[in-house]
């Protein structure tokens, strides 16, 4: 008699989340996916045999509020931490879900780069306004008065750019 192994269908946005313009995974969402307990996955990070600058690069201690309204610890997970962590998983299921967890890691890492390059190239017509702007206002005082109203208006729209495509990637170019 086979044993046929049932892996559900995975959100690759639930396993993965951007913070900080980096992608990560919790400890607490490994165990869940791994079919694992909690203290068993921080056990696990634990007893790696990393050294302590990969450690510290991919495994970023946090608390979170339980259930019961306790602190307990968690880890924020890179993907190489990741990958490091579930290599000792084992078993078909294990399997399907590292392929899982790769192609979200992959996933979600395209995704904030589509906003990096959208945000860039907002970023570059609001320079390209920015100039005119300065530039009329360089002509003569008719256009000086044109210039103070779109200032607030350019600086809005910098700031729409840099909230929606890439939260801290730009310096901001207006004065």
């Amino acid at each position: 008699m086979s044993h046929t192994t049932v892996i559900p269908a995975f959100d690759f946005r639930d396993m993965v989340t951007a913070v900080d313009n980096k992608v990560i995974t919790t400890s607490i969402k490994v165990g869940e996916y791994f079919g694992k307990r909690h203290k068993d996955v921080l056990r696990a990070i634990r007893n790696l045999k990393c050294s302590s600058d990969f450690t510290r690069r991919n495994f970023a201690p946090v608390d979170f509020i339980d259930k019961n309204g306790d602190l307990q610890p968690m880890y924020n997970i890179t993907r190489d931490g990741c990958m490091m962590l579930v290599m000792g998983f084992t078993g078909q299921a294990a399997m399907a879900i590292k392929e899982c967890y790769i192609n979200a890691f992959n996933w979600m890492a395209e995704q904030l780069n589509r906003r990096q390059v959208m945000g860039e190239k907002a970023m570059h017509n609001l320079a390209i306004k920015e100039t005119r702007s300065k530039l009329k206002a360089s002509i003569g005082s008719r256009f000086m008065n044109d210039r103070k109203k779109e200032i607030p208006i350019l600086l809005a729209e910098e700031q729409r750019i840099k909230a929606v495509c890439a939260p801290g990637l730009f310096d901001g170019i207006l004065p």
